[in-house]
């Protein structure tokens, strides 16, 4: 049975995050919600706390979570982990955004329910962030105690890109981060942490090359990344370079497919390499997820070369 509306909808405009009470002064009973809820127009972000964003991406729907979750918790709540690394404006590749991290002062036990997980702040440090798009801001732990929370809970490589991100954009310092283990000395996954966050590289200029330098290094090739090479008359950068066999190995983004001019100047830019001596190993993102294809391209480029004495 279709449920009948009692309220127009014409006027209210984009809703990132709103309340139940909210939208009773707006003239939405609860029924209606509930209906607009079933019909996608407005979408349930925690008990109480909607959104009319449905097409949000994973990513910014987690951060719509989180922000409704904070206001459900009145403030008692901060954003911890990946969920703070969103917050921060961080990217993330490769994690699970299932669930909700929050934090609070004092004793106690965590607990997780319907999508959230609470734990104890155990006296990390805190700061506040605003969000102009969602017209919040959010309490929340610093950096770089969210990039080690990412990789004691979450994908390690997904703690990695955040990191690369936040040394290359001087978010933190690689001293910080080591505070930040610390820290966490003594806490569930903190050695999984400590081994992630050994190869924090803020030369990595995308979460692309941040996970093929995860590929290289399971692979176990010493490579260089962002490498300058000089060829007929111009200054190119590479992501990474086998300096051994003169292979450049490239991740693609998608930009570089879409954009034609962009993919005319990658080729010629390719030949320009080419014509001092390079061979290319190129991977994208549905790459990512078989190391074996990165290593079988590296060898075929290999094959193309003589090593340099």
């Amino acid at each position: 049975m279709t449920t009948t509306l009692h309220v127009d909808l014409t006027n209210v405009g984009d809703l990132p995050v709103f309340s139940r009470e909210q939208a009773r002064g707006w003239g939405i009973s609860d029924r209606d919600l509930a209906a607009l809820c079933r019909r996608g127009s407005f979408r349930r972000l925690a008990r109480g706390w909607y959104s009319s964003r449905m097409d949000a991406t994973p990513e910014e729907l987690h951060v719509l979570r989180t922000v409704a979750n904070i206001r459900l918790h009145a403030g008692r709540s901060v954003a911890v982990r990946h969920s703070a690394v969103l917050l921060h404006g961080l990217p993330l590749a490769k994690a699970d955004l299932d669930i909700v991290e929050l934090a609070r002062a004092g004793q106690g036990h965590g607990r997780i329910r319907a999508g959230v997980r609470e734990s104890l702040l155990e006296g990390r440090p805190t700061t506040q962030v605003e969000l102009p798009d969602l017209g919040a801001g959010a309490s929340l732990v610093t950096v770089p105690h969210a990039i080690v929370g990412t990789a004691q809970t979450n994908n390690p490589s997904a703690a990695l890109v955040a990191g690369d991100h936040a040394l290359r954009l001087g978010l933190c310092t690689p001293a910080e981060i080591h505070e930040a283990l610390a820290d966490a000395a003594g806490q569930t996954g903190v050695g999984q942490a400590r081994l992630a966050l050994a190869h924090l590289d803020g030369r990595h200029e995308s979460p692309g090359e941040t996970l093929t330098a995860v590929i290289l290094r399971t692979l176990g090739w010493d490579v260089d990344p962002q490498v300058e090479v000089v060829a007929a008359g111009r200054l190119y950068r590479l992501d990474f370079a086998l300096r051994a066999y003169r292979v450049a190995i490239e991740f693609d983004g998608q930009v570089k497919y879409n954009d034609p001019a962009a993919h005319l100047a990658q080729e010629r830019r390719e030949a320009d390499l080419r014509s001092v001596g390079w061979a290319f190993a190129r991977l994208g993102w549905d790459d990512l997820d078989d190391p074996a294809i990165l290593g079988g391209r590296i060898r075929s480029a290999i094959a193309e070369l003589d090593p340099v004495a």
